[in-house]
């Protein structure tokens, strides 16, 4: 699930700076994704099961409101599954064949019949007329309005952007757990990135989130003034929006706590204790990754030091720290 989740949202964000220069006109504009980057939410399949000898699962439904009424879907290795009345793993040995399965995938499959895809969630156990709890991924911040009065109103809700252009309401009372791990999380806990698993009651509202482990080391946002958050914090450093959009290189990794140095011969090196991440000289095409299996990376765009600041194209230093794009 973690590799497809990153794969997808930065190539999202590839995209998406792309189209910086033309914002950097409206001052007070905020990078907005596409109509069709907008859509890209997961898709749903369920049916039931036929296991195949691959180990993957054959799902047939009669449902003429399914948009895949058969589809092959494979589980990638730690994909999660989930009992859906309890939220905890679920057996996957004890599926049989018949039993009735619900699955999250991405939007690309093989043009095969029937179509293949990869699962990034199955739900299973799922009782007869029970509510389903709906996948989602967060695609950006809080969008509750805050009333400027004094005292400032107890907060009971949080509104939050998912994938496919909707907005979730969470209310604060709403229980949240972690999966597979004794994390403390609340509300506060769902940042862009982030993917959840919600049940809701009869009428429609959020009660339980099940909160997966973070895909990324972090997440920033980037306005049409040049202006960079990271984690929600502004950085003192402005992006430079020519060209792709080009990100302060050492002020956004340290923001994630890496540590950034100039070494002679290799440029502007990027370090985790004693791991090098990536280094890269000025005007370099390549980032080289010497713990990587492609020992480097191809940049979008050419390295750039301008008044002692290196700049790398956002969608880079995106892949390359392990960081999630919050269109905003």
């Amino acid at each position: 699930m973690k590799r497809f989740v990153k794969i997808f949202s930065l190539a999202l964000c590839a995209a998406l700076v792309l189209s910086l220069p033309a914002l950097a006109a409206e001052d007070d504009l905020l990078i907005s994704p596409a109509p069709e980057a907008a859509s890209l939410a997961p898709v749903r399949v369920w049916g039931k099961v036929t296991r195949l000898e691959s180990g993957s699962l054959l799902l047939q439904t009669d449902d003429e409101t399914a948009l895949h009424r058969e589809v092959v879907v494979h589980l990638p290795e730690g994909v999660p599954c989930v009992d859906a009345v309890t939220g905890l793993p679920m057996d996957m040995t004890k599926v049989k064949d018949g039993d009735t399965l619900y699955a999250w995938v991405g939007n690309a499959m093989t043009m095969s019949l029937p179509p293949q895809t990869s699962a990034l969630i199955v739900v299973g156990n799922v009782p007869a007329d029970y509510k389903v709890p709906e996948y989602y991924e967060i695609v950006g911040t809080d969008q509750t309005v805050t009333i400027a009065i004094y005292p400032a109103p107890e907060r009971t809700e949080v509104n939050l952007p998912v994938a496919g252009g909707e907005t979730l309401t969470i209310p604060v009372s709403a229980q949240v757990t972690p999966w597979l791990t004794r994390q403390m999380v609340n509300v506060d806990s769902l940042v862009p990135g982030s993917q959840i698993l919600v049940w809701k009651d009869k009428d429609g509202n959020a009660e339980k989130v099940l909160l997966f482990p973070y895909a990324y080391r972090g997440w920033y946002t980037l306005n049409g003034k040049g202006e960079v958050t990271v984690n929600g914090e502004k950085l003192s450093v402005n992006a430079k929006l020519s060209g792709p959009g080009l990100l302060p290189l050492r002020a956004v990794a340290e923001a994630v706590n890496y540590e950034v140095s100039w070494v002679s011969g290799q440029g502007a090196t990027v370090k985790e204790g004693d791991k090098v991440i990536f280094s890269v000289l000025p005007g370099a095409g390549a980032a080289k990754r010497p713990n990587a299996e492609d020992g480097e990376w191809e940049l979008l765009a050419p390295c750039v030091t301008e008044e002692g600041v290196t700049y790398l194209a956002a969608s880079d230093l995106s892949l390359l720290l392990d960081l999630y794009f919050c269109s905003e």
